[in-house]
């Protein structure tokens, strides 16, 4: 029988072992040079950076837990620092109000962050925030960020603390007092008056850019006495819209950056509000209508304020009597726009005081501190978004809320509008429009309102916005109709509440 095995077969099965192992081998070699490679070329650069972004993150929240006062023995509130140098000063930035209102929902109304180059302890609540308020020079004293403090300025009353910031608020309050504001309420009324004219004989407006063209036509006139035409208004606009715009900036004189952009429209301002100066010095106090800055340089004795001072005042009075109020006109007319009752309501307190018709004479102040309804409607707007989220202190002293320390020389910053969103034991339903809350509320404003601050920095332009605010509302109401398409928009907080897209609407007069 034939060998079916051919010859040299075992030699061939021990040539292909061999090369069996040969084989898996260079496999192996390959893939091990082919790791080595990923892991050089693709995984050690992607994971160096991530892992030294971690590293240096965990040093910062070790360094900045460092600067907590190591005296106390109670623990600093829960929360984060963000990334090194920036900490979470861009996400703040970027997300607005729902960067703080995801850190609400983690942390409560306690936390801490570090904003603005600073570490930050952020405050919500009425008795916490009262309690800052009420610690003026004791706890705590004035704290803006460095972006803040420039754009504002040294003779600012923002800027001021001590015997300087009482001597300046003492003349403010004389810029403010009841006989100045009946004289303001004629010309805030004509402004006004003629804003709306104008509104109704558009076919549509964008209400933000035409509130804010109003408040800063009232400001301008009222407080510094100046009279702009068209072209004026729309240029310095302009210059005052960059100017607030960076008032919440990275502290870098960069040019390009905010901070930069933000002081070349100061300086702009500041130059217009010198030129204001020198005409009334010339001109002397012989016009009939005497205007916030015309008040100011009449100061004598200690109380008097220099060139810089009243400049730097003028355009605080600016940013508080325009930007704010226009913010605080576009929540009443959305407000006014949601719930109807409410401007029939309006319309029915004018008719008890014989002003429902547009054809009324001269408003004057007396009078509308008697309509309660109407200053009810203006409470609960500036209650429901306020236009000042809140404000910053430097703590002078270490000290503890709700079992916390709040460590010497961080900021402190506490918010108008969490507090007023989370509402309390007073304040129930607190997303609600309801102006007839304030029927049962008024003996107890410090108890659950802050819109104002409080404390020896409570606003001392309280009044004055007050009054631009039921004017507005006033005349709006009797005058006119309005149709808004989006009565829902997306609204940004910086530098303070206002619609995105500026919100377009239709005015029309009543017959």
């Amino acid at each position: 029988m034939e060998c079916l095995i051919p010859p040299n077969c075992s030699s061939l099965t021990e040539n292909n072992g061999v090369i069996e192992e040969f084989d898996t081998f260079t496999t192996v070699v390959f893939v091990q040079v082919a790791l080595v490679w990923l892991i050089k070329e693709l995984l050690i650069p992607l994971i160096t950076p991530v892992l030294l972004t971690v590293i240096c993150c965990h040093l910062w929240e070790v360094y900045n837990d460092c600067q907590r006062d190591s005296k106390s023995n109670l623990p600093l509130p829960p929360g984060g620092y963000g990334f090194p140098v920036f900490g979470e000063t861009l996400g703040f930035l970027i997300q607005g109000k729902a960067f703080f209102d995801k850190r609400r929902e983690k942390f409560g109304t306690l936390y801490k962050t570090h904003l603005l180059g600073k570490p930050t302890i952020r405050v919500i609540g009425v008795q916490n925030v009262k309690r800052i308020l009420a610690s003026e020079n004791d706890l705590v004293t004035a704290q803006w960020p460095t972006s803040t403090k420039l754009l504002l300025g040294d003779g600012s009353l923002t800027g001021s603390s001590g015997n300087i910031h009482n001597l300046r608020k003492k003349a403010l309050f004389k810029a403010f007092s009841n006989t100045a504001l009946e004289e303001y309420t004629k010309v805030v009324q004509s402004i006004t008056k003629d804003c709306i004219e104008h509104w109704c004989t558009q076919e549509n407006i964008l209400t933000h850019q035409e509130f804010k063209s109003l408040t800063f036509e009232i400001a301008f006139r009222v407080l510094l006495g100046i009279k702009m035409n068209k072209v004026e208004k729309t240029e310095l606009l302009g210059h005052f819209d960059t100017f607030l715009s960076n008032l919440f900036s990275l502290p870098m004189q960069i040019p390009g950056l905010g901070l930069y952009k933000g002081l070349k429209a100061r300086t702009i301002l500041l130059n217009k509000i010198g030129e204001c100066i020198q005409k009334k010095e010339k001109r002397g106090s012989c016009d009939a209508f005497q205007d916030a800055l015309s008040l100011l340089m009449d100061m004598s004795g200690t109380g008097r304020l220099s060139v810089t001072e009243i400049k730097d005042v003028g355009l605080e009075l600016l940013f508080a009597g325009h930007e704010t109020t226009a913010s605080a006109t576009v929540t009443i007319i959305l407000q006014l726009t949601k719930n109807k009752d409410v401007v029939s309501k309006i319309m029915e307190e004018l008719k008890s005081f014989g002003m429902s018709h547009s054809n009324y004479g001269d408003l004057n102040f007396e009078t509308l501190n008697k309509m309660k309804y109407l200053n009810n409607v203006v409470k609960e707007a500036i209650r429901i978004t306020p236009p000042i989220g809140g404000g910053y202190r430097k703590v002078l002293k270490t000290f503890e809320i709700d079992g916390y320390q709040i460590p010497k020389g961080w900021t402190v910053a506490y918010s108008i509008r969490d507090t007023h969103e989370l509402g309390n034991e007073l304040v129930l339903n607190p997303d609600e429009f309801d102006p007839d809350r304030w029927e049962s509320l008024q003996r107890r404003d410090n108890e659950h309102f802050v819109a104002f601050g409080g404390g020896r920095r409570g606003c001392a332009g309280k009044q004055f916005a007050l009054l631009i605010l039921k004017i507005f509302t006033l005349e709006i109401v009797r005058s006119c109709q309005w149709t808004i398409p989006n009565i829902n928009p997306k609204m940004k907080i910086i530098p303070v509440p206002h619609p995105a897209g500026d919100l377009p609407a239709q005015f029309t007069r009543k017959d």
